[in-house]
C-alpha cells in the first residue's frame, strides 16, 4: 500500500472536502487504527449519487484495506464507506467523476477474490457492491456462478441471487439470462421470487417467497431490508411500469402480514398518477365494510381520489365510524373531508 499511495499526486485529486492530500496518511492509519474512519467518509463520500476523483483514486486501497483480516472493523469500512462509494458510483450520476468506472472496472477481480472469504459477513458485503455498483456483468457472472455451487450460508446465497436482479432489473439481458439458466431449490422461496419476479413473474411463486419467512432478507447484512423495501425491490422487478404489479398487490392486500406494505405501495402509486385507479375502485364495497380499520379508511380515501361519486353512500354510512388509524386519523373525519370534495 505504501508505495502505491505514494505514486499518486493527491495534492491535485479534488475530494468532498478539499483535496486529497492528506489521504495518503488516513489510509495508512486504517491499517491499525479506527480513529481516522470518519475522517475518511467525511472525505470521500458525497451525496447519495457523488463519487469524487480523489474517492475513485482511493477506491483500491480501501478495498486492500478491506481484504486485510487485520484490519480494525474491517467490516464497518465494506459497509459504511465502500457500500455508500459503490452506491453511488452506480447510480448514473453526472456527480460521479469520469475516473470512477475504470477504477471501478479494474477493481472488479479484488472483489471476486473475496467471494471465497471464510467470513459471510465478508462475503455479503462484497456482493453488496457488486450488486450496487453494476457496470459490466461480464466477469461478475461467471463469479456468482461458481459462489452458487459452493456457498451453504442461506442469506448469502439469496444475496448472490439479489446481485444478479440489481443487473437484470436494469435491462442487462445476459443478467436475466443468468437467472432463468439458474436451479432454485424449492426449499429456498425468497431465491425463487426473486428469480421469478426479473423473468416470468409467477404470482404465486412471489406470493409463497413474500409469505414465508423473510428473515433471511432481514439478515443479509448491507442488503437489509424491511417489508415495504423487499415489496418495492420485487416490484421493481415485476415490470418497467408500477401498474403491471398491480395485481400482485392486489393478492397481498389480502395477506394480514403485508396488508400495511400493500395499501401503503397503492396509497402512493396513485398519488402520483390516477391513471388506472379505476381498477381498484371495484373494491371499495368490500374493503368498505372490512373489519381491519386499515381497509375501511383506504377504501374511503380511495372513493376520494378517484372521485368515485356512485360510491358516496358507502363513504356516508363511515361518517359514524370513530375507528382510529394508525396514523390517528379516525375514518369518520377522512369521511366527512372526502364527502365535502365530492360535493
Amino acid at each position: 500500500m505504501v508505495d502505491g499511495l505514494k505514486g499518486i499526486d493527491w495534492y491535485r485529486l479534488r475530494g468532498h472536502d478539499g483535496y486529497g492530500d492528506d489521504l495518503p496518511r488516513l489510509l495508512r492509519q486504517a491499517r491499525t487504527s479506527v480513529e481516522p474512519h470518519e475522517e475518511l467518509v467525511r472525505q470521500l463520500i458525497g451525496g447519495e449519487s457523488e463519487v469524487s476523483e480523489a474517492t475513485a483514486a482511493a477506491w483500491p486501497f480501501l478495498l486492500e484495506l478491506v481484504a486485510h483480516d487485520h484490519t480494525p472493523s474491517r467490516e464497518w469500512l465494506l459497509e459504511n464507506l465502500c457500500g455508500a462509494i459503490a452506491v453511488a458510483g452506480g447510480s448514473g450520476s453526472a456527480d460521479v467523476h469520469p475516473s470512477w468506472p475504470a477504477a471501478w472496472e479494474a477493481s472488479k477481480p479484488a472483489l471476486i477474490a473475496l467471494l471465497g472469504h471464510g467470513s459471510a459477513a465478508v462475503r455479503r458485503g462484497v456482493l453488496f457492491l457488486l450488486g450496487k455498483g453494476l457496470g459490466d456483468s461480464a466477469p461478475v457472472l461467471p463469479a456468482l456462478s461458481a459462489r452458487w455451487e459452493e456457498e451453504t450460508d442461506p442469506a448469502t446465497r439469496l444475496c448472490l441471487v439479489l446481485v444478479a436482479t440489481e443487473f437484470a432489473g436494469r435491462g442487462d439481458e445476459a443478467a436475466t439470462g443468468w437467472l432463468r439458466e439458474l436451479e432454485v431449490a424449492d426449499g429456498e422461496p425468497q431465491a425463487r421470487l426473486l428469480v421469478s419476479a426479473a423473468t416470468r413473474p409467477d404470482a404465486g411463486v412471489i406470493l409463497r417467497g413474500l409469505t414465508g419467512d423473510l428473515e433471511l432478507f432481514l439478515a443479509t447484512g448491507s442488503y437489509e431490508m424491511g417489508y415495504d423495501e423487499v415489496l418495492e425491490h420485487v416490484l421493481w422487478l415485476v415490470g418497467p411500469k408500477d401498474f403491471e404489479g398491480i395485481d400482485l398487490v392486489l393478492a397481498l392486500v389480502d395477506v394480514l402480514p403485508w396488508r400495511t406494505e400493500a395499501l401503503d405501495y397503492l396509497r402512493r402509486l396513485f398519488e402520483r398518477d390516477t391513471t388506472d385507479v379505476g381498477l381498484v375502485v371495484p373494491y371499495v364495497p368490500v374493503w368498505v365494510a372490512d373489519p381491519d380499520v386499515r381497509l375501511r379508511a383506504f377504501a374511503v380515501w380511495l372513493v376520494g381520489v378517484a372521485r368515485a361519486r356512485e360510491h358516496r353512500d358507502l363513504v356516508a354510512e363511515r361518517v359514524h365510524d370513530h375507528a382510529v388509524t394508525s396514523l390517528g386519523q379516525k375514518v369518520s373525519t377522512l369521511a366527512t373531508s372526502v364527502l365535502e370534495d365530492l360535493g
